[in-house]
């Protein structure tokens, strides 16, 4: 039997968490052993045949954690199919869209071995009063837009799992 897909995040706030645990549960319904994980915990990711990996995307920078995951697994992560998304944009408008994706893809240049199948970006989650370290100190700062921004969920629930839904059915003739 083949290793558990295993779904990798890095989190701030517990959203992108979020996101991966709806994605594991998606492909659980679709008959496959999954495993999600974040990054921080995993010594190693074992010997995989898929690998999703997700993070999210904070004033255009993927976070420190993704890249040292990266890093310390470039051998691990060349064997098995991967994919990656990326929790950015809060407002909804595609032009965020657009640019998450783009500013994803350019971080993601530093790790030019790293090609996953898709790279997808989700809306994100945003309450400026739950703000991890340091971006809390960004309210404080007159020039900050989105300080008196009132929180907001933007996760579209139904298009993570039918992402998540499309990359079981890649997978299940393979298990």
């Amino acid at each position: 039997m083949p290793a558990p897909v295993l779904i990798a995040y890095a989190t701030r706030s517990g959203s992108t968490g979020e996101v991966a645990e709806a994605i594991g549960t998606r492909m659980r319904a679709a008959g496959l052993e999954v495993e999600v994980a974040p990054m921080r915990s995993l010594k190693s990711i074992g010997e995989r045949t898929a690998v999703v990996l997700g993070a999210p995307l904070y004033m255009a920078r993927l976070p420190g954690e993704l890249c040292h995951f990266l890093a310390r697994n470039q051998k691990a992560l060349a064997a098995p199919k991967t994919w990656f998304f990326v929790l950015g944009p809060i407002l909804g408008k595609p032009e965020e869209f657009d640019a998450a994706h783009a500013h994803a893809e350019e971080n993601l240049a530093k790790f030019a071995w790293f090609k996953p199948s898709d790279l997808r970006v989700f809306g994100g989650k945003f309450d400026v009063n739950r703000m991890p370290f340091p971006f809390n100190l960004a309210r404080y700062l007159p020039a900050f837009p989105a300080k008196d921004m009132a929180p907001s969920d933007i996760r579209d629930w139904d298009a993570i799992s039918e992402w998540a839904g499309a990359i079981a059915q890649q997978l299940l003739p393979a298990a």
